[in-house]
C-alpha cells in the first residue's frame, strides 16, 4: 500500500519530479517500500512451505499407520475387517490425501482473503460521526442562510500543536449579505470554511444556520444549499460539461453555457478546446486560470442559498478577474456569501469583512471603516497598491473606458486569426509528429516471452535451480507412494509373518516417501517465493523508472492516467510469478510424476500402459485448448479496462474527497465504481465458466482412464497376462500421474495472465522516451551559464489537444540576470513557456535557445539542474517539511543550518518550528498537516531558494500568499535573483511592474513587450487594460522620446 501510494503521488506531481530531477530520488523511496513487501512475500512463502510440509508429513505418516494397522486389523479381527473392507479404506484414503494435497496450495488465497476481509470490514463497520446517509435529522423548509460561529475552539485531529486554529471564536455571516474573511496565512480563514460545510466539528462551540445547530440538520440537505469554490480547483476525469453540471445533476446545457459565461469560460470551451463542452478534462491541458472559471461555472449553476469562496479568483488575472466577480456579483443576491482572500481588490465592496489573526477577530466593519482604522487591513491594502478614491463612479467609467479598448481589442484578434493561416500549413507536420509522440513502439524481440521473463529472473538462477530440482523429485513422490500402495494388495495373499514384516517396511517407506515430498515441498516453495518476489520487485522498479523517462506528453493520454499506472505496477509486476516460480514448480512436478510414472507403469505391464498413454494426447489438447481461451480472454480488449477503471474512480474520489463531499458526489462515485466492477465481475465470470468446463473436461477424461484401466486390467488378469498386483501398480500410478497433469493445467490461467501482464512490460520497457531524462551523457554542456533565454518563432500545441494551438510564432528574449515578467489573460500560454523552458515538451516549430543553443542540443539532465521552479499549484510529498526543502536538490546533503535559512528566507520557519514534530512533520498528498495554500507555498519557494538556480521559473509562486507575505516573498526574491534570470508569470501585477521587461500575450502570440513606463505610455495598449482592471495606477513615463515600445 505504501508502494502505491508513492507511485500515485509521483505521478500526480511528474512535472515536480521532473523539474527538479528527482527521478533517482523516487526510485529509491519506491525501491525502500517495495523492501517491506518483498519481506512479507518471503515470509508467506516461507510459512507456506512449512505448512505444505507439515501437512504432506502428516498426511503421509497417517496412511503408514493405516498400512501398518490395516493388514493387521485383516489378520487379527477378521470377522470384521477382511481383505476387501481393507481394499475400500485404502482406496478412500488414497482419494483423501490427493484432494487434501490438492488443497493446500489454495490455503495461502484463504489466509490472504481473511487479513484483507478483516481490514475492509474494519472499514465497513465504523460509524462516521459526521455521516451523510443519515437522513433523520432535521430538513428545515424555509433557509433564510444566517450563519453563526459561537464560541468556537478547533483544531485539526491530525495536528499536534497545543494552540488551536480556532481560539473561542464568535462570528455572524448575516443571511442574503456579502462577508469577507482576510488574514494572514494560516489564521483559519479555510478552517471556517470546512466547519461550515461541516466537514469537521468544532471540539467546543457551535456552528449554527438560522440558529440551529448544524450537527442536527441533515447533513445532505445541509450540503445541498451550499456551494463553494476552493482555493485549490479540483476537476474531475470527465467532460467539461459534465464538470460543470456537477453543481446541478439536472441542468441543460444552455444553462451550462450560461453558468460559464458568467464565469468567463465560454469563449474558451467553445473556441478552443477540440470537442467543445465535450472535451475530455483529462486530455486537455488546462491552465489554473481556466480551471477555477469551470469550478465558478460549476457553484453559480448550483444556485445556492449560501455561496462560500475560498481564494475563488486567486488563479485568474486581473481582467478576467474583474469579468468573473460582475458574474459572481450577480451571483451574490439574496444569496449570504463568504469569501476568504488574499487579494483585497476582490472584497473592497462587501459588506462587511473580518479581519482574522491566531483564529481571533482582529478587526471587522466596512472597507471603509477598516481604512480609517489604520490596522492590519489597511496597511494590507496599502501593500497591494489599491486606491482608496476608487468609488462606484469610477468603477462605472472604467467599465466604459474598457469597452471602448475591447474594441480595439477585437480588431487586432481578427488581425491575429488572418496570421493564423500560416500554421494551418504545418498541421500536415504536426500531426505527423503528434503520431510519434503518443505512439509507443512495440516489443520487436523474437524471443519468446517466457524466456525473456526466465532471463529478468536469472539473478535468482540458484532459487530457480533448487526449486526445479525439489518440484522434479517431488513429482517422483506421488508414483513411488503409488507403488507402495499397490504392493500393499499383495499382503493379503502372504503367510502372516512375511505380510507383518511387509506392512512394516512398507509403512516406513510411505513415512520417509511422505518426509522427503515435505521437504522437497518446503525447499522448492521458498526457493520459488524468493525468485518470484525478486522478480517481482525488480519489474516494478525498472517499470518505475521507464514511466519515469517518459516525456509529458506520454502521461497526458488517457489510458496514462496516474491512477491507471498504479494499478499497471501493482498487478502486472506481480502477475509475472505465474511465468516462473510456481508455474515451473508445476510443470516440473507433472514431469517428474509421469517420468516415475511411466517407468513403473512399463515394469508392470506394457501393454496396459500403451493403451492407457492413448489418452496422453487428448489431455493434452484439452490443456492447451484451456490455455489458449484463458490467455485469449485476457488479451480481449477492455478484459481488465473495467478494474483500471473503477481503480481510478475510486482513487479519484478519495483523493479529492473534499470537493466529492461538498458537492455530494459520493453516490455518484459509488455508482461508477460499481458499474466499472459489475462489468469487471461479468467478465471473469464468464470466462471463469469457460474454465470450468476446460476443468471439468479434464477430469472426465481422467475418469475414463480409470474406467479404461479397471476394465482392459481385468481383462488382462483372466488371461493371465497380468497379476491382479500389477494392474493396482498401473492403475494408482496412472491416477496419481492424471491428477499431477491436471494441477499443471490449473496453473495455465495464472500462466495466461503473467503473459499478458508481461506483452504490457514488455512493450512499456522497449518505448524510446522522446524526451529521455536518464540521457546522461547525450547534449552539449555549457561551461559558463550567462542565462540568455530566447523564444525564436514558436509554435506550440499539446498533443493531446491538436486541434487547439498554445503559442503561435512567438518570440521574445530574456536578458541576462533580468527579469521578465510574462502576462496575459487565462489560457494565453505563459504556462507553456516554462513548460517548453522545462523541455516538458519541444515546439512543432521554432527554437527555444540558452545562450544561442538550441534546448534540444543540450544535456537534458544539467539543463533542469540549472533551472529553479515554483508552480502555480505547489505541490508538496508525502514525507517531512525538512525532506521537501532539501528536494530542491536531491544531489546534495543539507545540513539543518541551510535548510532553516531558506525557511526563514520564505517566511516559512517560524511556522514550522511551532509544530509539534517541527522540520519532521509530515507533509502533502497526505494532507495530515492540513496546510493552507500559502503555507505550502513557501515551502514550494524555500525548495527553489535551496536550488540556487542559474535560472529561476516563477509561475504564479506567489499567487497563494497575503499582502503581507508576498511583500516579504518579492523582497528575498529581489535579493537572491541577482546574477540570475528569472521569468515570471503573475496574475497579480503588482508583483511584476518593476520587472526589467514585461512580455503581454494574448492567445498565445506576444501582444506587447517593453517596461511597465514603456508599456503605460500607450493608454489603449493591453498592459493598460489590465491594469485598470486590477485597480492599479498607470503612471506614464514623463520622456517618452526614447521609450523602446513595441506593439503588434
Amino acid at each position: 500500500m505504501k508502494a502505491n501510494a508513492i507511485v500515485d503521488e509521483v505521478f500526480s506531481v511528474i512535472r515536480i519530479v521532473t523539474a527538479f530531477g528527482g527521478q533517482h530520488h523516487e526510485r529509491i523511496r519506491y525501491e525502500q517500500s517495495l523492501a517491506d513487501a518483498k519481506k512479507a512475500g518471503l515470509r508467506k512463502g516461507l510459512y507456506l512451505g512449512i505448512s505444505q510440509a507439515f501437512v504432506n508429513i502428516s498426511l503421509y505418516g497417517a496412511v503408514a499407520l493405516i498400512f501398518w494397522y490395516g493388514p493387521y486389523l485383516a489378520r487379527i479381527e477378521c470377522w470384521n475387517y477382511d481383505a476387501g473392507v481393507v481394499m475400500i479404506i485404502f482406496t478412500s484414503c488414497l482419494f483423501a490425501t490427493n484432494s487434501i494435497s490438492m488443497f493446500i496450495p489454495y490455503i495461502v488465497a484463504f489466509i490472504d482473503a481473511a487479513v484483507a476481509g478483516a481490514k475492509v470490514f474494519a472499514v465497513i463497520d465504523r460509524k462516521s460521526p459526521i455521516d451523510y446517509t443519515n437522513h433523520t435529522n432535521n430538513q428545515p423548509h424555509v433557509v433564510r442562510g444566517d450563519i453563526e460561529l459561537r464560541n468556537v475552539t478547533f483544531n485539526y485531529p491530525a495536528r499536534k500543536e497545543k494552540k488551536p486554529i480556532l481560539n473561542n471564536l464568535s462570528v455572524r455571516f448575516p443571511a442574503g449579505k456579502t462577508t469577507a474573511i482576510v488574514g494572514e496565512t494560516g489564521c483559519g480563514k479555510s478552517t471556517i470554511i470546512h466547519l461550515i460545510q461541516r466537514f469537521y466539528d468544532p471540539n467546543g462551540g457551535q456552528v449554527l444556520l438560522d440558529k440551529n445547530d448544524i450537527r442536527h440538520l441533515n447533513l445532505s440537505w445541509l450540503r445541498s444549499n451550499m456551494a463553494v469554490v476552493s482555493q485549490e480547483p479540483i476537476l474531475f476525469n470527465d467532460t467539461v460539461a459534465e464538470n460543470i453540471r456537477f453543481g446541478h445533476a439536472t441542468a441543460t446545457i444552455e444553462e451550462i453555457k450560461e453558468a460559464a459565461r458568467i464565469a468567463n469560460i465560454h469563449d474558451f470551451i467553445s473556441n478552443d478546446l477540440p470537442d467543445g463542452y465535450n472535451t475530455s478534462i483529462q486530455g486537455s491541458r488546462l491552465s489554473g486560470g481556466q480551471k477555477q472559471r469551470i469550478a465558478i461555472a460549476r457553484a453559480v449553476l448550483s444556485n445556492p442559498k449560501i455561496l462560500l469562496l475560498d481564494e475563488a479568483t486567486s488563479a485568474l488575472d486581473a481582467k478576467s478577474e474583474k469579468e468573473v466577480q460582475i458574474g459572481l456579483e450577480r451571483a451574490y443576491q439574496g444569496r449570504t456569501t463568504i469569501v476568504v482572500a488574499h487579494r483585497l481588490s476582490t472584497i473592497r465592496h462587501a459588506n462587511h469583512i473580518i479581519g482574522l489573526k491566531a483564529g481571533q477577530i482582529e478587526e471587522q466593519g466596512t472597507h471603509k471603516d477598516l481604512m480609517e482604522l489604520n490596522g492590519s487591513y489597511a496597511q494590507a491594502v496599502k501593500l497591494q497598491r489599491l486606491e482608496n478614491s476608487h468609488d462606484d463612479n469610477d468603477e462605472d467609467e472604467n467599465e466604459d473606458y474598457e469597452k471602448e479598448n475591447n474594441q480595439a481589442f477585437g480588431k487586432r484578434r481578427r488581425r491575429d486569426s488572418r496570421c493564423s493561416t500560416h500554421s494551418k500549413t504545418s498541421s500536415t507536420t504536426d500531426d505527423d509528429e503528434t503520431k510519434q509522440i503518443t505512439a509507443a513502439p512495440k516489443s520487436t524481440s523474437r524471443k519468446p516471452f517466457f524466456l525473456r521473463i526466465l532471463a529478468l529472473n536469472s539473478p535468482e538462477w540458484l532459487s530457480i535451480l533448487l526449486g526445479s530440482i525439489t518440484s522434479l523429485i517431488y513429482g517422483a513422490v506421488t508414483p513411488a507412494y503409488a507403488l507402495i500402495f499397490s504392493l500393499v494388495f499383495g499382503l493379503f495373499n502372504q503367510d502372516v509373518e512375511t505380510a507383518e514384516r511387509n506392512a512394516r517396511n512398507y509403512s516406513i517407506l510411505v513415512f520417509c516417501v511422505g518426509l522427503a515430498g515435505g521437504l522437497c515441498q518446503f525447499i522448492s516453495s521458498y526457493a520459488f517465493a524468493r525468485s518470484g518476489e525478486a522478480l517481482t520487485l525488480r519489474m516494478r522498479v525498472i517499470s518505475f523508472v521507464t514511466m519515469l523517462r517518459q516525456e509529458m506528453s506520454w502521461y497526458d493520454l488517457e489510458e496514462n492516467q496516474h491512477n491507471i499506472l498504479v494499478a499497471r505496477l501493482s498487478k502486472d509486476a506481480a502477475s509475472l510469478k505465474g511465468m516462473t516460480g510456481v508455474t515451473i514448480g508445476a510443470f516440473l512436478n507433472a514431469v517428474g510424476t509421469l517420468v516415475a510414472g511411466l517407468v513403473i507403469s512399463f515394469n508392470a505391464g506394457w501393454k496396459l500402459t500403451l493403451v492407457l498413454l492413448c489418452f496422453t494426447p487428448l489431455i493434452v489438447l484439452t490443456g492447451y485448448m484451456l490455455g489458449q481461451r484463458v490467455s485469449k480472454a485476457g488479451q480481449a480488449k477492455g478484459f481488465s479496462s473495467h478494474a483500471e477503471h473503477g481503480s481510478t474512480y475510486a482513487t479519484e474520489s478519495l483523493k479529492h474527497i473534499r470537493t466529492v463531499t461538498s458537492l455530494g458526489l459520493q453516490n455518484h462515485f459509488i455508482r461508477l465504481y460499481k458499474n466499472a466492477y459489475n462489468k469487471e465481475f461479468r467478465s471473469s465470470l464468464w470466462q471463469s465458466q469457460k474454465i470450468v468446463i476446460g476443468n471439468a473436461i479434464a477430469n472426465t477424461i481422467m475418469f475414463f482412464i480409470q474406467l479404461t484401466a479397471f476394465g482392459y486390467g481385468a481383462h488382462l488378469v483372466i488371461n493371465r497376462e497380468m497379476t491382479y498386483v500389477g494392474v493396482f501398480q498401473i492403475f494408482a500410478v496412472v491416477t496419481y500421474a492424471t491428477v499431477a497433469f491436471g494441477r499443471s493445467v490449473s496453473m495455465v490461467p495464472n500462466y495466461s495472465r503473467a503473459k499478458e501482464a508481461s506483452i504490457k512490460i514488455m512493450d512499456l520497457h522497449a518505448r524510446q522516451s522522446l524526451i529521455d531524462p536518464y540521457k546522461e551523457n547525450e547534449g552539449k554542456v555549457l561551461h559558463e551559464v550567462r542565462g540568455v533565454i530566447e523564444f525564436r518563432d514558436v509554435s506550440f500545441k499539446y498533443p493531446s489537444r491538436k486541434e487547439s494551438r498554445v503559442l503561435r510564432h512567438l518570440s521574445f528574449k530574456c536578458k541576462r540576470g533580468k527579469t521578465t515578467a510574462v502576462i496575459g489573460p487565462s489560457g494565453s500560454g505563459k504556462s507553456t513557456c516554462i513548460a517548453l523552458l522545462e523541455r516538458f515538451y519541444d515546439p512543432q516549430q521554432g527554437e527555444v535557445l540558452l545562450d544561442g543553443h538550441d534546448l534540444r542540443t543540450l544535456n537534458i539532465q544539467w539543463l533542469r539542474s540549472i533551472i529553479g521552479l515554483v508552480p502555480q499549484e505547489p505541490a508538496l510529498f508525502n514525507i517531512s517539511i525538512r525532506d521537501n526543502i532539501a528536494y530542491g536538490d536531491t544531489t546534495r546533503k543539507f545540513t539543518d543550518a541551510e535548510i532553516y535559512e531558506v525557511a526563514r528566507q520564505a517566511d516559512i520557519h517560524d511556522f514550522v518550528i511551532k509544530l509539534a514534530q517541527g522540520y519532521d512533520t509530515l507533509c502533502g498528498s497526505s494532507d495530515q498537516l492540513k496546510l493552507a495554500g500559502g503555507q505550502k507555498q513557501r515551502i514550494a519557494i524555500a525548495r527553489l531558494l535551496i536550488r540556487n538556480p542559474k535560472i529561476v521559473l516563477f509561475d504564479e509562486g506567489a499567487s497563494a500568499l497575503n499582502a503581507a507575505v508576498e511583500e516579504k516573498i518579492l523582497h528575498t526574491f529581489n535579493q537572491t535573483r541577482a546574477n540570475r534570470t528569472c521569468i515570471m508569470i503573475a496574475h497579480r501585477l503588482s508583483t511584476i511592474r518593476n520587472s526589467e521587461k514585461i512580455v503581454v500575450l494574448v492567445r498565445g502570440r506576444k501582444e506587447e513587450e517593453g517596461t511597465d513606463e514603456q508599456l503605460t505610455a500607450n493608454p489603449h495598449g493591453t498592459y493598460s487594460q489590465l491594469l485598470e482592471a486590477a485597480g492599479l495606477e498607470i503612471t506614464t513615463g514623463k520622456n517618452t522620446s526614447n521609450t523602446e515600445y513595441v506593439y503588434f
